[in-house]
């Protein structure tokens, strides 16, 4: 699969660039790879629409771009040229041809205390030429500290502050994220220089364990512990954990200046095994002057992305490369986009946490071998009507829904091809209540399909059709709430929070309710005799031969998934990173296993994700952890650090675990050993719809559904 190239709605230029791909997209727009007429790669910001129209943001953009301006320095990836008052408004940096921060120490592992204090005096020196220009960073985190073989540079100064100013965001949003934002910030305090003070040294503590100094988990927990707790600078020698908890403060008044950081900090000593790890380092050409402190690992990471920047536009998959301006220079050796990797410059976010993308090539020669088959290939790819949405995925089939068309369409898994689209009936809700009139009206949703039917509800009512054919079965009064049955035998069942209720799934008629004791939640799993849920640390077992509670198993943490059932056992996860296996006919408990990774720590937990079991083995992931566990004993088979902060589902096809994350990738590991075979990008756009069948990825983008193929 070609990575992220340009499509019908991007520019091909934007002021005197000319542009070769995107690199990512942010709250404040997308960022594109360009080259200036002379040849040198740039990082081009352009803002969104929506930001433009609003005055207030245009004005403060325009006044922070031309501080950004005068920003120099050796560790700072300075402003090329931009055009804030036009439209689109524009900014184009330095291209750092690198990784981030973030990603050398998932890759590579923490740093020694050296390093870590040349990275200190670095930063610290970045943000004494951000603070000359009278600006302050507002989001210094280790995703914004990109490090080239000639060492790091802080990127998107000044940017965050005009997103912070703006009307389109939300009142008492803060800006940054969570774990280096500085306390005053959080009690909506006033913020100078000292708060980029504060993110320096939840940086550097970063680095030293690969964790914030004040743990990880929801973004509340933390700033929680930001704001009234002591950080966690255990993987700091004392001497520099002293420097660093000055710099962590809750008073800024009580926090260390920049110069006095520049002195504490500067003239690090390179180790022996840095100087070592730099001797015979490929990629390291004469011209390229490396830092004598930063860890050998990454200078050769950083190195050999510098060699690997496109020249060439990347070539889209169904129409190949784009045709270049007349006025371009002429095509060196072809450079083909092989994936996207976190670490190149990208736009500050109005949302916690920015996306920061590093694009890397794979050099080509007329005689060089065959390539290899890609790794996500497309299948097909097909128009999108406005207003169409991926609603849910079969075995065969893809369906689409249209809410205010009140449309919905089927699509062959195989090819794209229509299978039927039908509009379909909606509740009429002109006599009902202001409630259902103006909150829930009369648009449509798909809520699922299960035994032959697609459901989806409108109004007051639950509607079911055929799924094969699109015709319509019957209608349920359900008061709104339009649930998603699950069809066993001669019934749907229909879990709500506090009660289920069974229907007949040819007549749609209820045969009978279930009623629990306390609130629920809206998951459930039906296997055997059991319908299974769960409500807040218990699991919960209902006969449904005999209509009444079997049996109810309580977890030592608040239960997060849905009860996913094998050979009699039902397995689920809870908040704290514990993985439980209970006998499905007694309630047992059979085993309970937990992440207990080198950086997990299950009390700041983020919440579990849904396991996944196949031929004896339960896979797992919390946050950015996938683990694999044996379905009989709760062995750990092998456990995986994915490089991104969550994993956002699982799926074993072929014997391959197929991993999609956060950041919009997918990835592949080994059954068996849970080593990555390949990762790539597939719907890193924050617009993007996505959906997974087997091996076989659907993704709405830009007017169009994509159907791609990964491989395993």
């Amino acid at each position: 699969m070609a990575s992220l190239p340009l499509t019908a709605g991007d520019p091909v230029r934007v002021g005197q660039f000319r542009l070769l791909a995107r690199l990512g997209q942010g709250g404040m727009g997308r960022v594109y790879l360009g080259r200036s007429p002379g040849g040198r790669a740039v990082a081009v910001k352009v803002v969104r629409d929506a930001l433009l129209r609003d005055e207030l943001f245009r004005r403060r953009f325009v006044r922070e771009v031309e501080a950004a301006r005068r920003v120099t320095g050796f560790f700072t990836a300075g402003v090329v040229d931009a055009d804030p008052e036009g439209n689109p408004a524009w900014l184009a940096t330095e291209y750092v041809p690198g990784l981030s921060l973030h990603d050398a120490v998932a890759s590579h592992g923490v740093w020694h205390q050296q390093a870590i204090r040349g990275l200190g005096a670095a930063l610290a020196e970045a943000l004494a030429a951000v603070h000359a220009a009278d600006l302050v960073h507002r989001d210094l985190k280790p995703s914004n500290v990109l490090l080239a073989a000639d060492g790091p540079r802080v990127i998107d100064f000044g940017i965050s502050a005009a997103a912070d100013d703006t009307a389109l965001t939300e009142a008492g949003m803060v800006i940054g994220t969570a774990g280096f934002i500085p306390p005053e910030q959080l009690r909506h305090e006033d913020f100078g220089p000292a708060g980029d003070v504060f993110a320096l040294g939840a940086v550097l503590a970063y680095t030293a364990a690969g964790v914030g100094p004040f743990g990880g988990g929801a973004a509340h927990a933390v700033n929680y512990r930001v704001v009234h707790q002591d950080p966690d600078l255990r993987g700091l020698e004392p001497a520099l954990a002293a420097v660093v908890a000055r710099c962590l403060a809750k008073d800024p008044e009580e926090r260390p200046t920049v110069p006095w950081l520049l002195d504490a900090l500067g003239h690090p000593e390179p180790t022996v095994d840095d100087r070592h790890a730099r001797q015979g380092t490929p990629g390291l050409e004469a011209d390229v002057t490396t830092v004598p402190w930063m860890p050998g690992p990454v200078v050769e990471t950083a190195a050999r992305l510098r060699t690997e920047v496109p020249t060439e536009p990347v070539p889209r998959a169904e129409d190949g490369t784009p045709e270049p301006p007349a006025d371009a220079p002429a095509p060196t050796r072809p450079r083909h986009l092989r994936t996207v990797l976190a670490a190149a410059t990208a736009l500050a976010v109005v949302v916690t946490g920015a996306v920061v993308w590093q694009v890397t090539a794979n050099k080509g020669t007329d005689d060089s071998p065959s390539a290899a088959p890609p790794n996500v290939e497309e299948l097909w790819s097909r128009p999108l009507h406005e207003g169409q949405t991926i609603a849910a995925t079969a075995d065969r089939t893809v369906y689409l829904q249209n809410k205010d068309r009140h449309e919905i369409a089927a699509l062959s898994l195989a090819d794209g091809s229509d299978r039927w689209t039908r509009r379909v009936k909606i509740s009429d809700v002109s006599g009902e209540s202001d409630y259902v009139r103006n909150t829930v009206g009369d648009d449509i949703e798909v809520t699922g399909v299960s035994g032959g039917q697609l459901y989806y509800g409108s109004g007051q009512y639950l509607y079911a059709l055929d799924a094969d054919d699109g015709d319509p079965l019957w209608k349920h009064m359900d008061d709104s709430f339009h649930p998603s049955p699950i069809v066993v035998g001669d019934g749907a069942y229909a879990q709500m929070n506090a009660f289920f209720y069974v229907l007949d799934p040819r007549t749609g008629k209820k045969l009978w309710t279930h009623v629990y004791d306390g609130l629920t939640s809206d998951d459930a799993t039906v296997t055997g005799d059991k319908l299974l849920t769960h409500g807040k640390k218990k699991l919960i077992a209902v006969d449904i031969r005999t209509r009444k509670q079997a049996w109810t198993y309580e977890a030592d943490s608040e239960v997060e998934t849905a009860p996913v059932t094998a050979n009699g056992t039902v397995y689920f996860g809870t908040k704290d990173g514990a993985l439980y296996a209970v006998d499905a006919a007694s309630g047992d408990e059979v085993w309970r296993g937990t992440f207990e990774g080198e950086l997990w720590d299950g009390r700041l937990g983020g919440g579990a994700g849904g396991p996944e079991v196949a031929d004896g083995t339960v896979y797992f992931e919390n946050d950015g952890y996938v683990s694999a566990f044996d379905a009989d004993t709760g062995r750990v088979l092998w456990r995986n650090k994915q490089t991104t902060e969550e994993v956002t589902s699982l799926t074993v096809v072929d014997g391959t675990l197929l991993v999609h994350d956060s950041e919009g990738h997918l990835s592949a590991l080994d059954v068996r050993s849970g080593k990555s075979r390949w990762r790539e990008p597939v719907d890193v756009d924050e617009d993007a719809d996505f959906g997974i069948v087997g091996n076989t990825v659907f993704v709405g983008l830009d007017g169009r559904l994509t159907a791609y193929r990964a491989a395993t």
